[in-house]
């Protein structure tokens, strides 16, 4: 079984190293990734692993932000060009963490009638940043919001069979194809998800919506939200993210914190411990989070086509009444 990982950057070169090599070291055999105008290191963090052989780097200098269309060509491209089985999309603040056995495992494991398995994030939220890798001091995760326009929404990613005519959506939340069958209600990893790792990266993440709309794709409502209210106050957002000590020690005592080491030590080289069952009930909890945004989710999906639908049907007729006026007259 060969994997494919894609991956979109752009100014992420505080992550994505310890990103690509967590999931080579996983069972990731490649590395499709995209560069979307990115001024600090992360391009040459790009070309070492394109250098070694691990990586194909594709650069993107576009104003707007394509992901849909980049990932799904990233995603053929693994099937066409690099002879992927398994093809695993993901973002640089993202870590796939195999529930139970290994990556290679767990979709050696996906039943023939189905060809799609999702991960669910688990977020992971801002400590001081005092100049460690951001692995060594963000070790508290929280639980998911049900509120979309939160940045610690409950959200899921997808990995598929590699396929040719792919469609991946935007946000990587879902793939499309005829043998893409979803195995829905089975989440076989768990996404670690680092999304603000300090002030810098908070402010140059939640600028993004400028040039999101740049392109025909929605943008996201906790993006929208995030930059709306930095904009306001930017350092107002940092301070009301940021977790200090107390703050921890209340919100685990509450049951809305969790200390998690887990990537600490699989970066340090530990051996990974086994789930307990107090794990396997909060990872439950946060399930069930997502499952009760889901239906929302679909019905606006459903509602968006049967709108786009409307607008080509109301383009179509005035269109045909312009062309029937203009032989009548």
């Amino acid at each position: 079984m060969k994997i494919v990982m894609t991956l979109v950057a752009r100014d992420e070169a505080d992550i994505v190293d310890t990103q690509i090599r967590y999931h080579l070291e996983a069972g990731v055999d490649f590395v499709i990734a995209t560069d979307h105008r990115s001024t600090d290191r992360t391009t040459d963090i790009l070309r070492e692993y394109e250098r070694a052989g691990h990586l194909r780097l594709i650069r993107r200098d576009e104003a707007g932000f394509a992901q849909s269309t980049w990932v799904t060509e990233m995603a053929r491209v693994a099937a066409v060009d690099h002879g992927a089985d398994w093809v695993v999309n993901s973002d640089a603040d993202e870590f796939w963490w195999p529930r139970s056995g290994s990556l290679r495992e767990v979709l050696a494991a996906v039943p023939p009638g189905f060809g799609a398995v999702r991960g669910i994030w688990r977020n992971f939220v801002l400590r001081a940043d005092g100049g460690e890798p951001f692995y060594e001091r963000m070790t508290i995760r929280r639980r998911p919001s049900p509120d979309l326009a939160d940045p610690y929404a409950a959200h899921v990613k997808v990995a598929h069979r590699a396929d040719p005519n792919v469609l991946v959506v935007q946000g990587n939340h879902d793939a499309r194809g005829a043998h893409l069958r979803l195995l829905r209600e089975w989440f076989p990893f768990e996404i670690l998800h680092f999304p603000i790792r300090s002030r810098a990266q908070l402010e140059r993440k939640y600028s993004s919506g400028a040039y999101l709309r740049g392109h025909k794709a929605r943008v996201p409502q906790h993006t929208g939200a995030m930059e709306t209210r930095i904009r306001q106050d930017a350092a107002a957002v940092y301070r009301q993210l940021l977790v200090d000590d107390t703050e921890s020690d209340r919100g685990i005592r509450e049951g809305m914190l969790t200390s998690d080491t887990r990537l600490r030590n699989a970066v340090r080289g530990h051996e990974t411990q086994l789930p307990t069952l107090d794990d396997d009930i909060d990872l439950a909890n946060d399930v069930a989070t997502f499952l009760e945004t889901d239906a929302g989710r679909r019905v606006l999906a459903r509602t968006d086509k049967v709108e786009r639908r409307l607008a080509h049907l109301e383009e179509a007729s005035l269109t045909h009444l312009l062309q029937a006026k203009l032989l009548g007259s």
